[in-house]
């Protein structure tokens, strides 16, 4: 019981220093960068804390031809975490490279967890809102001056699973109307949940944040796992992955980024070990910072420019 308590405690330390490192600003500039932040609702249901459906829209003013997008799925356990948390170094670094960025809020599982209650937010409906985000999107970002046919998805943690799940998991774009073949690329940064049955089904006592987000549904265990979606499709998106931690965790990235290859679909990887968890996120888009970010804006060009 003592370790589920600390585990809780590691994750809101997380979210409450990501929100201490978020600025409150709705307009930046930064010297020849200029954008605005519009917050837009895209969807609503009765209920629901309509913070939890909305999504922001990082966008240039000028709104010369139109760009790319790119779109920011955050992490903290399907649990807790923001759109806004860490944006910064995010918002300065895809504006520079002339993109826009959308950062998305969906349903968050019940924190403390409450893995008996049957009625909690978990699987699917994280993917399901995501999915719906990216409809509206898709219709309406063209407002913005941006570009719905090259679309880039990004996440960490457990933003990384999501976004890895978005573009495997045919069923949620599908039932959403937006063709996958918009989707050009998904960059992963640092989970290792892309074999959610494995960890779940095959593991001794698995952990309740996991418990709390999946369930123990089998077949359901099977349609969160990125890993089990690589048949039967003709388009995948490129994929990035950036891995770190211990073996295990490394490990299972591995599984994913060779199964990726075994079915024929371009991978870029890097490890950061160098990097806590938090610090790797952190990183996307710092200063002189040369482990993540230059690969990172490396793959997204290369997804961009092979279209």
């Amino acid at each position: 019981m003592k370790k589920k308590y600390l585990v809780w405690l590691f994750i809101l330390i997380l979210v409450l220093d990501a929100c201490k490192k978020e600025s409150s600003k709705s307009q930046s500039s930064n010297s020849s960068l200029t954008y605005t932040k519009e917050t837009i609702s895209y969807k609503q249901v009765p209920g629901v804390n309509q913070n939890l459906l909305n999504l922001d829209i990082y966008f240039d003013t000028k709104k010369l031809s139109p760009k790319p997008v790119i779109i920011w799925i955050h992490g903290g356990g399907w649990c807790l975490g923001d759109k806004t948390n860490q944006m910064d170094n995010k918002k300065y670094l895809f504006a520079s490279l002339g993109y826009i960025l959308v950062s998305i809020n969906y349903r968050l599982s019940p924190f403390p967890y409450q893995i008996n209650n049957p009625d909690r937010i978990k699987f699917p409906v994280h993917n399901t809102d995501i999915a719906d985000a990216i409809k509206w999107i898709y219709d309406n970002i063209s407002q913005y001056g941006g570009d719905p046919t090259k679309i880039i998805l990004l996440g960490h943690s457990a933003g990384a699973h999501l976004v890895a799940l978005t573009g495997t998991n045919r069923s949620f774009l599908q039932q959403a109307n937006v063709p996958v073949q918009n989707i050009k690329g998904i960059a992963c940064i640092d989970t290792k949940m892309y074999d959610v049955y494995d960890v779940i089904q095959n593991q001794n006592n698995p952990d309740d944040m996991y418990l709390n987000a999946f369930g123990t549904d089998p077949q359901e265990n099977i349609d969160a796992s990125p890993i089990r979606q690589l048949n039967n499709h003709s388009y995948f998106p490129k994929f990035f992955i950036a891995k770190r931690g211990n073996f295990d965790r490394i490990n299972r990235a591995n599984q994913f980024i060779n199964a990726l290859q075994q079915a024929g679909i371009e991978v870029t990887e890097i490890e950061a070990n160098m990097y806590s968890h938090s610090e790797i996120n952190d990183a996307i888009g710092a200063e002189n910072e040369t482990v993540i970010t230059p690969a990172l804006v490396n793959f997204i060009k290369n997804c961009l420019n092979n279209d």
